[in-house]
């Protein structure tokens, strides 16, 4: 346990005084009780009293000097995620997009994972980064926000995953400074691609299994077929787009984001178990090298409000020891 403000912790001293009172009023409380002849508490109640007021004080101080803990443990991810103009479905105006809906589980993994470090690249057409790989999470939500959405290059309606997946193979090849720690790689997509998928992802897979890196698919969608909803000037419209004269309508692809898993030994996972995919992240957190001078940064977890229910309970106790005497003196009378 490590503390951000060592210096509270020279406050332990003002126990000593504390402790002196409290003995003190012990001797004056049983010395009264012998002058008037009353009946003193019993000498479990003088400890526990001491016990529990210790306790109090200690936690206050051990809190004002902000504890915490540093993870020993770390992890480097890269987000892939589709920006195709697929992940613009959704039955009305009032249900999140495919991409919102990818947006809301990106930000479930940040929050569960603070250990480790993530990047986030993008595709539709192309495939490119938009961030550095960082566990500034400030940042990354940030471009979560702002800076992820439909239509980042031109042909946005086509979608690129095996040209995608190719991309996250040559940068981990050729930028190794960057994302050579990177084994596993986050893709939420709806898998909306059209043509002999198998054949298409052939060589791709192979590249990313030749690098040893794992692909942790989410699948995007509805069980049935998805319209996608017209926009005015960036607001919603209620009429559905069209393409030849019919609805333009967007399914999972659940067989081909099963398929890439399989591929590169990665996992499949429903949009409903994020939880699931969280489990499996966290199991491929590695040990932080102290020793190697390229470890990251540590995590920091504040464990205060263990010493804030500690002080609580112990003030709890503290009346209810009081309440318990008052109780005993007005039985005696």
């Amino acid at each position: 346990m490590l503390f951000e403000f060592s210096q509270a912790l020279w406050l332990f001293f003002i126990l000593i005084p504390i402790f002196w009172i409290l003995k003190r009023s012990k001797k004056r409380t049983l010395s009264v009780a012998a002058i008037y002849k009353g009946v003193p508490p019993e000498p479990w109640y003088f400890n526990l009293k001491i016990v529990l007021i210790i306790i109090f004080f200690s936690s206050l101080i051990l809190i004002a000097a902000r504890p915490y803990v540093e993870s020993k443990r770390s992890g480097n991810y890269l987000f892939l995620i589709d920006v195709s103009r697929s992940m613009d479905a959704r039955h009305t105006c009032g249900d999140l997009t495919f991409l919102n809906r990818s947006k809301n589980i990106m930000r479930k993994v940040l929050t569960d994972i603070p250990e480790a470090r993530f990047g986030i690249v993008v595709f539709d057409r192309f495939a490119f980064p938009i961030t550095q790989m960082t566990n500034n999470f400030e940042y990354l939500n940030e471009v979560i926000d702002e800076a992820i959405h439909i239509g980042m290059t031109f042909e946005a309606t086509k979608t690129e995953l095996a040209n995608a997946l190719r991309v996250i193979a040559e940068k981990k090849t050729k930028l190794p400074d960057i994302y050579g720690n990177v084994k596993k790689l986050i893709l939420i997509s709806d898998g909306f691609v059209s043509g002999d998928y198998r054949r298409r992802f052939s060589e791709p897979l192979s590249l990313l299994r030749n690098v040893g890196m794992e692909v942790m698919v989410v699948g995007i969608g509805n069980p049935g077929d998805t319209p996608i909803m017209s926009t005015d000037r960036n607001q919603c419209v209620n009429e559905n787009i069209e393409m030849d004269g019919e609805v333009v309508l967007i399914q999972m692809r659940d067989d081909v984001l099963k398929f890439i898993a399989a591929e590169t030994k990665g996992q499949f996972f429903a949009e409903t178990d994020t939880e699931g995919l969280i489990q499996q992240l966290r199991s491929g957190l590695d040990i932080v090298d102290e020793d190697n001078g390229s470890s990251i940064a540590r995590h920091r977890n504040d464990i205060s409000s263990i010493f804030l229910i500690m002080a609580s309970l112990s003030l709890f106790g503290l009346i209810a020891l009081g309440a318990n005497l008052r109780q005993k003196y007005k039985d005696n009378k």
